[in-house]
């Protein structure tokens, strides 16, 4: 399905809109509309005193404008507290408490660190106590760092080179300065010596050496307390700007003392009070601008702080660490919500009531010169007190187009709802609609300016209307069209003599253009559409005008017709080719001899084509037996066989001479070949650009029916065979054009196998068609068409009538060919 198939309800509606501007926008465009005969306007000066007649409440809407800006001005900003903020500041209160409760005990690592310390201070001391200086072991990470005096380099040295024995961090000396005056007298070393040491008793010395650079193992459960100045320093790296840190410290190794001799703890209440105390403010909202306010209040001497567990010293300590604490991870919390702020302001707006000023009857609305208001101009307008010049009212003349667009589609949708499912239609009708409101501009624009429209005006073009209706689509829309065609003179003239002749001018055409068959047809029938407007528009002025314009308006009526009709046969030509109609136009075309695709049959399959122009003469007379359409019947079926030259010489009727290639194929396969003239005829008929009409004839002239003559083969070879390999894969029939299409060719190929065993008679034609039309009628055929059985019986005469007439009986010549005969 196409997209414009698909879309159609949509796009029909936007066309019918679209049309609607338009056809407006032609009625509106330059007409004089009723106006003041004074202006009276907003900003200019009063022309005239103005007293109100009567009592009469005018809107002042700059007023309440103003009123509603002022109210929307005033509304004060919708604050909304933020209470993940709230979560996020007792996260870190929290968070703090427990980084104080992580450092307050030494880890495993610090005490191995301490230890290896220790024993590196240990060395060193040993060393340095028979040579003497000062040297304090530090160290990080990566480095061991000596600082102090040693009496000479060869103590620096040892010194280093103990260190380096057992740690294998770089040794960091530079702090080390060589003071001789540090060294020990060699009797105090003696008496060192002596007393430390046994006489030759090496092993002893190195045993105390090892011993004591030994890191002892940690064997007890539970891990010392860390120094308060450590602890102090360690949580100052996290927290540098928090300057009650030692305060905390000192809380909570008083509580890890109260808990080793046996107490309840009490720091618990401290952590609940800082975090209640920040819970607390925040609950209520904190803005931006009183953040500093409430953290001053924190750091000052203030009574939101108290806890109850500690003793007066604690108290000292606590209170003044806990508000240090929560101001410095204090934040605001509530901000303005915008989107409740703009609903609070809109209310607000919408709840100031409309503001009218009141002029009483007789009150003074404006003096003379006097710079008027919108509110006085509203009052002099709406009191009526300025006259106005004869007019229309443009919004009228709109109101009216429009209603007169949807009432015409509305009946073309209800009357003929299969041709309107493709949105062209719509364009096509809109596209006449927009013209049918200029053209009712014309007598306006070539005898109207004083407003009273001479005999000229029954020129106007209405005639082109239904002509071009009738071809484009059929006599009904014709007719329907005169509605909205008169309304638009109707409102372009105010005419009663030009509205009753744009009504009948419109009609006029239909009858003489709906079963046109030739161009000096369509030719006739715009002269005899011309002549009959003539006696009508001297009747209709002699009515409503007088006796004195009547041959006048004749006159006029017959050139108005002329033109039209000329100008008709122009325009179908331009549409049916801009959308791709087929009419009436386009069937001539299509079957005048010379046309490409018909050249192409003659010239490759002259047996089909003599074949298809005899179906054509008989479809054509079916046609017009039933009132279908017969230009569209005959022209389907000049084309129907078109794929029949693709493969020519496997149709019975281009065998001439020649055997049938058929008798060697299996019946399958000729079935195959056959049923391909019709997916052949319909590549060939996009190829030659040939309307959808035609295609149609192409696709359904065999519907889905049996080919009876292989079936029959088939059966014979095997009585099982499925009868659906032997059918058409085309489509069932639905116009009555195509189901008589289907019949003709059915009974022209029946008729011309009885003609040739035997001499047609009127009975045996009858017996012919009457069992072509029952066969088709047993196998469903028919059964998707529009077709009745009134029309199948006149379909049946007709036929029967037009091959009697082509199989006619000669009289034989007695020795006809024969010798030549002389003159006497």
């Amino acid at each position: 399905m196409s997209f414009f198939r698909r879309y159609a309800m949509p796009l029909n509606i936007l066309v019918i809109l679209v049309t609607i501007v338009f056809v407006g926008a032609s009625l509106v465009v330059g007409r004089a509309v009723a106006a003041p005969t004074v202006t009276v306007e907003a900003g200019l000066s009063s022309p005239d005193q103005y007293i109100a007649t009567r009592t009469i409440n005018v809107p002042d809407d700059a007023a309440t404008e103003e009123a509603r800006q002022r109210a929307y001005d005033n509304e004060p900003s919708v604050f909304s507290v933020d209470e993940t903020i709230i979560i996020g500041v007792r996260t870190n209160i929290s968070a703090f408490f427990e980084d104080l409760a992580e450092l307050a005990f030494l880890t495993p690592r610090d005490l191995e660190i301490e230890q290896e310390k220790q024993v590196l201070q240990q060395t060193v001391d040993a060393i340095l106590l028979e040579r003497g200086g000062v040297v304090q072991v530090e160290d990080t990470e990566d480095t061991v760092f000596l600082i102090g005096l040693v009496p000479d380099e060869e103590t620096r040295g040892d010194l280093i080179a103990a260190l380096e024995a057992i740690d294998q961090r770089p040794i960091n000396d530079l702090g080390l300065t060589v003071d001789e005056s540090v060294a020990v007298t060699s009797t105090t070393s003696t008496t060192t010596s002596t007393t430390t040491t046994e006489p030759g008793d090496a092993a002893a010395t190195t045993t105390t050496t090892t011993t004591t650079t030994t890191i002892p193992e940690v064997t007890t459960t539970t891990l010392p307390r860390r120094d308060a100045e450590s602890w102090v320093e360690r949580l100052q790296e996290d927290y540098p700007d928090l300057q009650s840190i030692p305060a905390f410290v000192s809380l909570y190794n008083n509580d890890l003392d109260r808990i080793e001799n046996g107490e309840a703890s009490r720091f618990d209440a401290i952590i609940t009070t800082a975090v209640d105390v920040a819970e607390n403010l925040m609950a209520d909202g904190i803005r931006q601008s009183e953040l500093r306010t409430r953290q001053d209040q924190l750091r000052g001497q203030t009574p939101l702080i108290f806890v109850p567990a500690l003793s007066v010293e604690e108290q000292a300590l606590a209170h003044p660490a806990i508000g240090e604490l929560v101001a410095d991870e204090l934040l605001f919390n509530e901000t303005v919500d915008e989107a409740l702020t703009i609903a609070a302001r809109e209310a607000a707006r919408d709840a100031v009531e409309p503001i009218e000023r009141t002029y009483f009857a007789n009150e003074l609305i404006a003096s003379q010169g006097e710079l008027l208001t919108q509110v006085q101009v509203d009052a002099i307008l709406a009191l009526e007190l300025v006259e106005r010049e004869p007019g229309v009212s443009r919004q009228a003349i709109v109101i009216l187009g429009a209603l007169t667009v949807s009432l015409a589609a509305f009946f073309l949708w209800r009357l003929a709802p299969g041709e309107w499912s493709d949105p062209k239609h719509f364009a096509l009708l809109g596209i006449l609609l927009v013209l049918a409101a200029l053209s009712s501009r014309l007598p306006e624009l070539v005898d109207g300016s004083d407003g009273d429209f001479g005999a000229v005006g029954f020129a106007i073009p209405a005639m082109l209307f239904g002509y071009v209706a009738a071809i484009l689509y059929n006599p009904r829309t014709g007719v329907l069209l005169a509605v909205p065609v008169t309304t638009f003179v109707a409102i372009s003239t105010f005419d009663p003599a030009l509205t009753v002749f744009a009504a009948v001018a419109t009609v006029a055409p239909v009858a003489f253009v709906s079963a046109v068959s030739s161009r000096r047809e369509l030719r006739v029938a715009v002269a005899l559409s011309a002549v009959v407007l003539t006696p009508f528009a001297f009747a209709i002025s002699w009515l409503f005008r007088g006796w004195e314009t009547r041959w006048e308006a004749a006159f006029f009526g017959l050139i108005g017709g002329v033109l039209a009709g000329l100008l008709a046969q122009g325009l179908v030509s331009f549409l049916e080719n801009l959308f791709r109609m087929t009419t009436t136009l386009t069937l001539l075309d299509l079957v005048d001899r010379n046309h490409p695709a018909l050249r192409l049959i003659e010239e490759k399959a002259p047996g089909t084509f003599n074949h298809s122009m005899l179906v054509g003469t008989l479809a054509g007379k079916a046609a017009r037996a039933i009132g279908a359409d017969p230009l569209l019947s005959q022209a389907a079926a000049f084309y129907h066989d078109l794929g029949k030259v693709e493969n020519p010489v496997y149709f019975i009727e281009n065998q001439f001479g020649i055997p049938n290639p058929h008798d060697h194929l299996d019946p399958i396969d000729s079935c195959r070949i056959i049923r391909a003239h019709v997916t052949d005829g319909l590549r060939l008929a996009r190829q030659y650009k040939l309307p959808s009409e035609i295609a149609d004839g192409i696709r359904r002239h065999h519907g889905t029916g049996l080919m009876r003559y292989f079936y029959h083969q088939g059966v014979e070879a095997d009585p099982d065979v499925d009868p659906q390999l032997f059918r058409h894969h085309g489509e069932k029939p639905k116009r009555k054009e195509m189901a008589i299409l289907m019949i003709c060719d059915s009974v022209e190929g029946a008729a011309r196998a009885h003609a040739l065993s035997q001499t047609p008679t009127m009975e045996s034609l009858e017996k012919i068609v009457d069992a072509v039309v029952a066969e088709k009628l047993d196998d469903g055929q028919l059964d998707e068409s529009d077709i009745t059985f009134g029309d199948l019986t006149n379909i049946k005469a007709s036929v029967v009538d037009a091959l009697v007439g082509y199989y006619h009986i000669r009289v034989p010549y007695p020795g006809f060919p024969g010798s030549k005969v002389e003159a006497q």
